[in-house]
């Protein structure tokens, strides 16, 4: 019987497989073999003795926050509150492409906005990139039918800052989750955690990932993975002069140029070259 993980918890992990809702342990062999299985993962399970045999070849995955076979990662960020951070979406952005996951970028607490000038040009300027944007609101109703049909069909992953509305947002889209909901401290000056671990909830012929949330994103990857996968950039990256490219001080880099002639905004630029200092090479440079 083949079915999908839904829960992973203390060794057990909760599958979904032909309407059922089953309790499974893992055989040893898989722990042998370097296996673990990750929410997310299509698996060979028996039904009878419930334990899971096979892990399925995954088409992606994520290791922060650890799930599996994802259509879509959902970048959950909210206007007020956490405060709206262009840095912080591009980090999201960059890790989806690295994963090969096509994003799609989620506004929270719109409704608090007294003036949206600002906010309309980062759309333009996510959009310019090619990102699809969603404003929503829990209380106002705006963006809920375009979120349900953004979740429909397809397996998804919201990802996002403690505090920005992940749970509430499921929670105004199908009620039925009653997916606890974190309160936002401004004494802290982050969220307080509420969803412990990453869960697959089935919505429509599809699932939804709620993910903990988190205070700072710290990215697996190296500056020379940042130098391809960064939007707008990465697209570039191939016309440099040389290969291993970072865009900062090289002779004839494309990026610089397309930052100077304005056909790459001069906020992603910026983006890029904070986010890159914050990470490590990929081998060491004599």
């Amino acid at each position: 019987m083949q079915g999908k993980i839904l829960t992973a918890r203390y060794g057990v992990y909760t599958v979904f497989a032909e309407g059922k809702i089953l309790e499974c342990k893992p055989r040893g062999i898989l722990r042998l073999q370097g296996q673990k299985p990750s929410v997310g993962d299509e698996a060979e399970i028996d039904p009878v003795d419930q334990t899971i045999l096979k892990i399925l070849p995954r088409k992606n995955v994520l290791i922060r926050p650890l799930v599996a076979n994802l259509d879509l990662l959902i970048i959950v960020h909210s206007v007020v509150e956490p405060v709206f951070s262009s840095l912080l979406i591009d980090k999201f952005l960059t890790y989806a492409r690295h994963q090969g996951i096509p994003p799609h970028v989620i506004l929270t607490k719109v409704d608090r906005l007294k003036d949206r000038s600002e906010l309309l040009l980062s759309i333009q300027r996510l959009e310019k990139l090619g990102v699809p944007v969603t404003l929503f609101s829990k209380k106002t109703g705006e963006g809920l039918q375009e979120v349900k049909d953004l979740l429909g069909g397809r397996v998804s992953a919201l990802m996002g800052q403690t505090g920005v509305g992940k749970s509430s947002l499921l929670n105004t889209v199908a009620p039925d989750f009653k997916r606890q909901i974190g309160e936002y401290s401004q004494a802290l000056g982050r969220g307080k955690h509420q969803t412990k671990e990453v869960i697959l909830l089935p919505f429509g012929s599809g699932f939804v990932a709620d993910t903990p949330g988190f205070s700072s994103l710290e990215l697996d990857m190296t500056k020379e993975d940042a130098a391809h996968d960064f939007p707008g950039i990465g697209e570039l990256a191939l016309q440099c002069k040389f290969a291993d490219c970072l865009h900062q001080d090289e002779k004839e880099c494309a990026v610089k140029k397309a930052v100077k002639e304005g056909r790459i905004d001069v906020e992603n630029y910026e983006n890029y070259l904070k986010l890159i200092n914050e990470l490590p090479f990929r081998k060491t440079r004599y």
